[in-house]
C-alpha cells in the first residue's frame, strides 16, 4: 500500500491495488498503525543544475514585457512564482487546468489562456517579448505560442521541450527555481510595469461581458447572465461541480 501511494505521489500516476475478497475482510493486528511517507518519499525541492539558470536569467533581465504562464504542475510553487512576478511587474496567466491558482483580483493576474480563456490573457501573450512558463504541458487547448522566446521550468524532464524546442529549458522544482531566478535578477530592471495594462484589459472585458448579458438573442436568459448571478450570489466557499463535454478533434478522435 505504501509503495502504491508513493507511486501516485512521485510519478503523478494511477495506483491500483486489487485484494482477494478474503483479504479485504481480515482484521488488522492490535496496535498496528498506518504507514506514512516518512522514510519512503524524499523532499521534492530539487534545485536546477549549477549554471543552467544563467541563460534564463540573462534573457529575463533583457526583457521589457515578460509574461509568466502557470500550469497545473506549478500549483505547489505558486507563492514563489507570484513573488517573481511582483519583482518583475510581469503579468501572470494560467492554463485551463490551473485556473484559479492566482486570484483574478491580483493586480498582475490576466486570467486563463487558450480556447477556454479570456481575451485579456491572449492580448498579454501577443504583447509579450518573453514567455516564462512554469509547470505547463503546452497542450493545443492552452495555445502557448511557439513564436516567442520562452523560458520553460518544470520538475519533469520529459516535459521540457516536449512539443517544441525551447530557448531556455530549466529542470528544477518550480518553487525553488522561481526564488533562485528572483534572487539573481539584475538590480534596476527597466521592464514595463504591466499592472496598468492588466487593469485596462479587465475593464474592457467587463464591459464586453455586460454587453453579452443584455443580448439574449430573443431566447430568454443567456449563460453570461447566469454566470454573473453566480459570481455575485454564490458564497466564497461554494463547491461547484462541472461536467466535461466530449468533443471531436481534427483527427476524428474525441477529447475531454
Amino acid at each position: 500500500m505504501s509503495l502504491a501511494l508513493k507511486n501516485a505521489i512521485v510519478e503523478r500516476d494511477v495506483s491500483h491495488l486489487v485484494f482477494p475478497d478474503e483479504v479485504q475482510v481480515l482484521r488488522a493486528e492490535d496496535g498496528v498503525m498506518p504507514a506514512g511517507p516518512t522514510g519512503r518519499v524524499g523532499p521534492s525541492g530539487v534545485a536546477p543544475v549549477p549554471g543552467s539558470l544563467d541563460p534564463a536569467v540573462e534573457r529575463l533581465g533583457r526583457a521589457k514585457r515578460p509574461l509568466i504562464i502557470v500550469g497545473y504542475g506549478a500549483q505547489a510553487g505558486l507563492d514563489a512564482v507570484i513573488r517573481l512576478a511582483e519583482e518583475l511587474n510581469a503579468a501572470v496567466v494560467t492554463t485551463f487546468k490551473a485556473k484559479g491558482q492566482i486570484p483574478d483580483a491580483h493586480p498582475l493576474a490576466g486570467g486563463v489562456l487558450g480556447r477556454s480563456g479570456t481575451p485579456i490573457a491572449s492580448w498579454l501573450m501577443n504583447e509579450a517579448d518573453l514567455l516564462v512558463v512554469f509547470g505547463a504541458s503546452f497542450s493545443d487547448h492552452t495555445g502557448i505560442t511557439a513564436k516567442k522566446d520562452t523560458i520553460q521550468v518544470d520538475f519533469d524532464r520529459m516535459a521540457l521541450g516536449k512539443l517544441h524546442r525551447r530557448h531556455d529549458p530549466v529542470w528544477g522544482d518550480v518553487s525553488v527555481t522561481a526564488d533562485l531566478i528572483r534572487e539573481r535578477l539584475p538590480d534596476g530592471s527597466d521592464g514595463d510595469d504591466q499592472r496598468e495594462d492588466v487593469a485596462a484589459r479587465w475593464a474592457l472585458w467587463s464591459e464586453e461581458k455586460k454587453r453579452r448579458q443584455r443580448d439574449d438573442r430573443g431566447h430568454g436568459v443567456n449563460s453570461a447572465a447566469i454566470f454573473e448571478a453566480l459570481t455575485r450570489l454564490a458564497p466564497d466557499d461554494a463547491v461547484i461541480a462541472r461536467t466535461w463535454a466530449t468533443t471531436p478533434t481534427q483527427s476524428g478522435a474525441t477529447s475531454r
